[in-house]
Protein backbone atom coordinates (compact mmCIF):
# COMPACT_ATOMS: atom_id res chain seq x y z
CA UNK A 1 0.00 0.00 0.00
CA UNK A 2 3.04 2.31 -0.31
CA UNK A 3 3.30 2.84 3.46
CA UNK A 4 -0.30 4.11 3.57
CA UNK A 5 -2.67 3.24 6.41
CA UNK A 6 -6.45 3.02 6.50
CA UNK A 7 -8.34 6.26 7.09
CA UNK A 8 -11.58 4.50 8.06
CA UNK A 9 -12.19 1.02 9.49
CA UNK A 10 -15.70 -0.50 9.52
CA UNK A 11 -16.34 -3.37 11.96
CA UNK A 12 -18.99 -4.71 14.31
CA UNK A 13 -18.97 -3.71 17.97
CA UNK A 14 -16.43 -6.29 19.13
CA UNK A 15 -14.46 -4.75 22.01
CA UNK A 16 -11.22 -6.58 21.16
CA UNK A 17 -11.40 -5.22 17.60
CA UNK A 18 -11.97 -1.72 18.93
CA UNK A 19 -8.88 -1.95 21.11
CA UNK A 20 -6.78 -3.41 18.28
CA UNK A 21 -7.83 -0.71 15.82
CA UNK A 22 -7.05 2.04 18.34
CA UNK A 23 -3.56 0.56 18.79
CA UNK A 24 -2.67 -0.34 15.20
CA UNK A 25 -4.52 2.49 13.37
CA UNK A 26 -4.61 5.33 15.92
CA UNK A 27 -5.34 7.94 13.24
CA UNK A 28 -8.16 5.95 11.59
CA UNK A 29 -11.85 6.68 12.10
CA UNK A 30 -13.58 3.58 13.49
CA UNK A 31 -17.11 3.17 12.14
CA UNK A 32 -19.48 0.57 13.56
CA UNK A 33 -21.46 -1.74 11.31
CA UNK A 34 -25.00 -0.28 11.08
CA UNK A 35 -26.80 -3.57 10.44
CA UNK A 36 -25.12 -5.17 13.45
CA UNK A 37 -26.22 -2.28 15.69
CA UNK A 38 -29.81 -2.60 14.50
CA UNK A 39 -29.74 -6.34 15.20
CA UNK A 40 -28.42 -5.71 18.73
CA UNK A 41 -31.13 -3.11 19.24
CA UNK A 42 -33.83 -5.69 18.44
CA UNK A 43 -32.30 -8.14 20.91
CA UNK A 44 -31.56 -5.71 23.76
CA UNK A 45 -34.46 -3.25 23.57
CA UNK A 46 -37.97 -4.63 23.30
CA UNK A 47 -39.63 -1.29 22.54
CA UNK A 48 -40.52 -1.40 18.84
CA UNK A 49 -40.88 2.38 18.69
CA UNK A 50 -37.27 2.84 19.83
CA UNK A 51 -36.08 0.65 16.95
CA UNK A 52 -37.49 3.22 14.53
CA UNK A 53 -35.93 6.03 16.55
CA UNK A 54 -32.55 4.29 16.61
CA UNK A 55 -32.55 3.61 12.87
CA UNK A 56 -33.25 7.26 12.17
CA UNK A 57 -30.51 8.28 14.63
CA UNK A 58 -28.01 6.13 12.70
CA UNK A 59 -28.78 7.19 9.15
CA UNK A 60 -30.50 10.60 9.25
CA UNK A 61 -28.34 13.52 8.17
CA UNK A 62 -28.70 15.44 11.45
CA UNK A 63 -26.47 18.23 12.63
CA UNK A 64 -24.82 17.36 15.95
CA UNK A 65 -27.09 19.63 18.02
CA UNK A 66 -30.19 18.29 16.27
CA UNK A 67 -29.05 14.72 16.86
CA UNK A 68 -28.48 15.35 20.57
CA UNK A 69 -31.90 16.94 20.95
CA UNK A 70 -33.61 14.17 18.97
CA UNK A 71 -31.90 11.42 20.99
CA UNK A 72 -32.61 13.04 24.38
CA UNK A 73 -36.27 13.68 23.59
CA UNK A 74 -36.84 10.16 22.20
CA UNK A 75 -35.11 8.34 25.06
CA UNK A 76 -36.93 10.35 27.73
CA UNK A 77 -40.34 9.99 26.08
CA UNK A 78 -39.89 6.21 25.85
CA UNK A 79 -38.52 5.92 29.39
CA UNK A 80 -35.23 4.29 28.38
CA UNK A 81 -32.85 6.53 30.34
CA UNK A 82 -31.75 3.63 32.54
CA UNK A 83 -31.44 1.00 29.81
CA UNK A 84 -27.79 -0.17 29.91
CA UNK A 85 -27.59 -0.93 26.18
CA UNK A 86 -29.06 2.44 25.22
CA UNK A 87 -26.56 4.20 27.50
CA UNK A 88 -23.48 2.25 26.32
CA UNK A 89 -24.44 2.68 22.67
CA UNK A 90 -24.93 6.42 23.09
CA UNK A 91 -21.43 6.69 24.61
CA UNK A 92 -19.89 5.55 21.29
CA UNK A 93 -22.23 7.63 19.10
CA UNK A 94 -19.23 9.14 17.28
CA UNK A 95 -18.68 5.71 15.71
CA UNK A 96 -22.16 5.18 14.27
CA UNK A 97 -24.23 8.37 14.03
CA UNK A 98 -24.12 10.09 10.65
CA UNK A 99 -24.22 13.42 12.49
CA UNK A 100 -20.76 12.71 13.93
CA UNK A 101 -19.42 11.01 10.80
CA UNK A 102 -20.19 13.98 8.58
CA UNK A 103 -17.17 14.74 6.43
CA UNK A 104 -15.68 11.26 6.88
CA UNK A 105 -15.25 9.67 3.45
CA UNK A 106 -16.34 6.02 3.67
CA UNK A 107 -16.73 5.33 -0.08
CA UNK A 108 -20.34 4.31 0.49
CA UNK A 109 -19.56 1.71 3.19
CA UNK A 110 -21.93 1.44 6.10
CA UNK A 111 -21.75 -2.31 6.54
CA UNK A 112 -19.22 -5.12 6.21
CA UNK A 113 -21.37 -6.92 3.63
CA UNK A 114 -18.81 -6.58 0.83
CA UNK A 115 -16.04 -7.98 3.01
CA UNK A 116 -18.23 -10.88 4.05
CA UNK A 117 -18.89 -11.50 0.36
CA UNK A 118 -15.14 -11.61 -0.26
CA UNK A 119 -14.75 -14.11 2.58
CA UNK A 120 -17.48 -16.28 1.10
CA UNK A 121 -15.80 -16.12 -2.31
CA UNK A 122 -12.42 -17.12 -0.85
CA UNK A 123 -13.98 -20.00 1.07
CA UNK A 124 -15.08 -21.47 -2.26
CA UNK A 125 -11.41 -22.01 -3.15
CA UNK A 126 -10.28 -23.40 0.18
CA UNK A 127 -10.73 -26.69 2.02
CA UNK A 128 -9.99 -27.50 5.64
CA UNK A 129 -7.88 -30.45 4.47
CA UNK A 130 -5.59 -28.30 2.28
CA UNK A 131 -1.89 -28.41 2.96
CA UNK A 132 0.09 -25.19 3.35
CA UNK A 133 1.28 -25.51 -0.26
CA UNK A 134 -2.28 -25.99 -1.54
CA UNK A 135 -3.42 -23.02 0.53
CA UNK A 136 -0.75 -20.76 -0.99
CA UNK A 137 -1.62 -21.90 -4.53
CA UNK A 138 -5.34 -21.29 -3.89
CA UNK A 139 -4.72 -17.80 -2.55
CA UNK A 140 -2.52 -17.04 -5.54
CA UNK A 141 -5.37 -18.02 -7.89
CA UNK A 142 -7.77 -15.79 -5.96
CA UNK A 143 -5.44 -12.78 -6.17
CA UNK A 144 -4.91 -13.36 -9.91
CA UNK A 145 -8.68 -13.56 -10.40
CA UNK A 146 -9.26 -10.25 -8.60
CA UNK A 147 -6.47 -8.57 -10.56
CA UNK A 148 -7.91 -9.88 -13.82
CA UNK A 149 -11.32 -8.44 -12.91
CA UNK A 150 -9.68 -5.11 -12.15
CA UNK A 151 -7.84 -5.06 -15.48
CA UNK A 152 -11.06 -5.98 -17.30
CA UNK A 153 -12.95 -3.19 -15.56
CA UNK A 154 -10.19 -0.72 -16.42
CA UNK A 155 -10.31 -1.81 -20.09
CA UNK A 156 -14.06 -1.20 -20.32
CA UNK A 157 -13.69 2.15 -18.52
CA UNK A 158 -11.02 3.22 -21.01
CA UNK A 159 -12.68 2.06 -24.24
CA UNK A 160 -16.38 2.14 -23.30
CA UNK A 161 -18.49 4.57 -25.34
CA UNK A 162 -21.65 5.43 -23.39
CA UNK A 163 -25.10 6.04 -24.77
CA UNK A 164 -26.11 9.58 -23.81
CA UNK A 165 -29.60 9.57 -22.32
CA UNK A 166 -30.16 12.79 -20.35
CA UNK A 167 -30.15 15.42 -23.09
CA UNK A 168 -27.29 17.22 -21.33
CA UNK A 169 -24.83 15.85 -23.84
CA UNK A 170 -21.84 18.04 -22.94
CA UNK A 171 -22.00 17.39 -19.20
CA UNK A 172 -22.82 13.70 -19.59
CA UNK A 173 -20.02 13.13 -22.10
CA UNK A 174 -17.58 14.95 -19.82
CA UNK A 175 -18.65 12.74 -16.86
CA UNK A 176 -18.28 9.56 -18.94
CA UNK A 177 -14.69 10.49 -19.84
CA UNK A 178 -13.90 11.43 -16.24
CA UNK A 179 -15.42 8.67 -14.10
CA UNK A 180 -14.95 4.92 -14.25
CA UNK A 181 -17.57 2.94 -16.10
CA UNK A 182 -18.99 1.46 -12.86
CA UNK A 183 -19.41 4.89 -11.24
CA UNK A 184 -20.85 6.46 -14.39
CA UNK A 185 -23.38 3.67 -14.93
CA UNK A 186 -24.17 3.02 -11.28
CA UNK A 187 -24.72 6.59 -10.12
CA UNK A 188 -25.94 8.48 -13.20
CA UNK A 189 -26.76 11.33 -10.85
CA UNK A 190 -27.26 13.89 -13.59
CA UNK A 191 -30.25 11.97 -14.95
CA UNK A 192 -32.36 13.09 -11.99
CA UNK A 193 -31.92 16.77 -12.72
CA UNK A 194 -34.96 16.78 -15.02
CA UNK A 195 -37.08 16.13 -11.92
CA UNK A 196 -35.67 19.23 -10.25
CA UNK A 197 -36.00 22.94 -10.82
CA UNK A 198 -34.29 26.09 -9.56
CA UNK A 199 -36.98 27.94 -7.64
CA UNK A 200 -35.31 31.28 -6.96
CA UNK A 201 -32.04 33.15 -7.00
CA UNK A 202 -30.69 35.96 -4.84
CA UNK A 203 -27.39 37.76 -4.40
CA UNK A 204 -25.54 37.23 -1.10
CA UNK A 205 -22.46 39.45 -1.04
CA UNK A 206 -20.30 37.97 -3.84
CA UNK A 207 -22.14 34.63 -4.12
CA UNK A 208 -25.19 33.53 -6.06
CA UNK A 209 -27.58 31.47 -3.92
CA UNK A 210 -29.82 29.00 -5.73
CA UNK A 211 -32.57 26.89 -4.18
CA UNK A 212 -33.45 23.57 -5.81
CA UNK A 213 -36.73 21.67 -5.40
CA UNK A 214 -36.88 18.09 -4.14
CA UNK A 215 -34.35 16.46 -1.84
CA UNK A 216 -32.03 13.77 -3.16
CA UNK A 217 -29.93 10.93 -1.78
CA UNK A 218 -26.42 12.11 -0.91
CA UNK A 219 -23.63 10.54 -2.95
CA UNK A 220 -20.18 9.72 -1.69
CA UNK A 221 -18.10 12.36 -3.43
CA UNK A 222 -20.08 12.24 -6.68
CA UNK A 223 -21.99 15.36 -7.85
CA UNK A 224 -25.67 14.96 -7.02
CA UNK A 225 -28.67 15.78 -9.18
CA UNK A 226 -29.02 19.18 -7.44
CA UNK A 227 -25.58 20.19 -8.65
CA UNK A 228 -26.35 19.06 -12.19
CA UNK A 229 -29.60 21.01 -12.06
CA UNK A 230 -27.70 24.20 -11.21
CA UNK A 231 -25.15 23.41 -13.93
CA UNK A 232 -27.98 23.13 -16.42
CA UNK A 233 -29.41 26.41 -15.14
CA UNK A 234 -26.03 28.13 -15.55
CA UNK A 235 -25.38 26.54 -19.00
CA UNK A 236 -22.16 24.88 -17.79
CA UNK A 237 -20.68 22.10 -19.89
CA UNK A 238 -18.08 20.64 -17.52
CA UNK A 239 -17.94 19.59 -13.88
CA UNK A 240 -15.89 21.96 -11.74
CA UNK A 241 -12.57 20.62 -10.45
CA UNK A 242 -13.69 21.36 -6.88
CA UNK A 243 -16.50 18.78 -7.28
CA UNK A 244 -14.32 15.98 -8.63
CA UNK A 245 -13.07 13.33 -6.22
CA UNK A 246 -10.14 11.50 -7.76
CA UNK A 247 -11.13 8.26 -6.01
CA UNK A 248 -13.84 7.69 -8.63
CA UNK A 249 -11.89 8.74 -11.72
CA UNK A 250 -10.35 6.55 -14.40
CA UNK A 251 -6.89 7.90 -13.63
CA UNK A 252 -7.15 7.39 -9.84
CA UNK A 253 -3.94 5.34 -9.87
CA UNK A 254 -2.02 7.64 -12.16
CA UNK A 255 0.60 9.42 -10.04
CA UNK A 256 1.39 11.71 -12.98
CA UNK A 257 -2.01 13.37 -12.89
CA UNK A 258 -0.77 16.17 -10.61
CA UNK A 259 2.95 16.98 -10.56
CA UNK A 260 4.44 16.51 -7.11
CA UNK A 261 6.22 19.84 -7.37
CA UNK A 262 2.83 21.60 -7.30
CA UNK A 263 1.80 19.98 -4.03
CA UNK A 264 2.04 22.31 -1.01
CA UNK A 265 4.76 22.05 1.67
CA UNK A 266 4.74 18.96 3.84
CA UNK A 267 2.27 17.09 1.62
CA UNK A 268 4.52 17.46 -1.41
CA UNK A 269 7.57 16.21 0.49
CA UNK A 270 5.66 13.20 1.82
CA UNK A 271 4.36 12.35 -1.66
CA UNK A 272 7.82 12.58 -3.18
CA UNK A 273 9.14 10.37 -0.39
CA UNK A 274 6.39 7.81 -1.02
CA UNK A 275 7.09 7.75 -4.76
CA UNK A 276 10.83 7.29 -4.17
CA UNK A 277 10.18 4.44 -1.70
CA UNK A 278 7.88 2.73 -4.18
CA UNK A 279 10.39 3.10 -7.02
CA UNK A 280 13.26 1.86 -4.84
CA UNK A 281 11.25 -1.20 -3.79
CA UNK A 282 10.55 -2.01 -7.44
CA UNK A 283 14.23 -1.73 -8.36
CA UNK A 284 15.24 -3.98 -5.46
CA UNK A 285 12.66 -6.60 -6.39
CA UNK A 286 13.88 -6.66 -9.99
CA UNK A 287 17.50 -6.82 -8.86
CA UNK A 288 16.67 -9.75 -6.61
CA UNK A 289 14.93 -11.54 -9.47
CA UNK A 290 17.88 -10.99 -11.83
CA UNK A 291 20.27 -12.19 -9.14
CA UNK A 292 18.25 -15.38 -8.65
CA UNK A 293 18.20 -16.00 -12.42
CA UNK A 294 21.95 -15.45 -12.60
CA UNK A 295 22.53 -18.04 -9.91
CA UNK A 296 20.24 -20.52 -11.65
CA UNK A 297 22.18 -20.13 -14.92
Amino acid sequence: MGEKTSCVVVTDGDKAMRAAIAEVFPAARHRLFGWHLEKNCVQRVKDTEFRKVFKKAIYANFKVDDFEEYWKTAVESLGLQNNSWVQSTYEVKESWATAYLRGTFCAGYRTTARFEGINAYINGFLKSTDSILELVHSLDRIVKDYRNNEVTAQFYSTYYSPVLTTGLDSIELFASKLYTRAVFRGEKTNQGCYNLAVSWERQHQHNDCLQVFKDGRPCEGIPCSHIFCVMKYEDLEQISDSLIMRRWCKDAKDSRRMPLTTRPGHEGRMLRYAVLCSATSLVLRRAKTLNSLGRAL
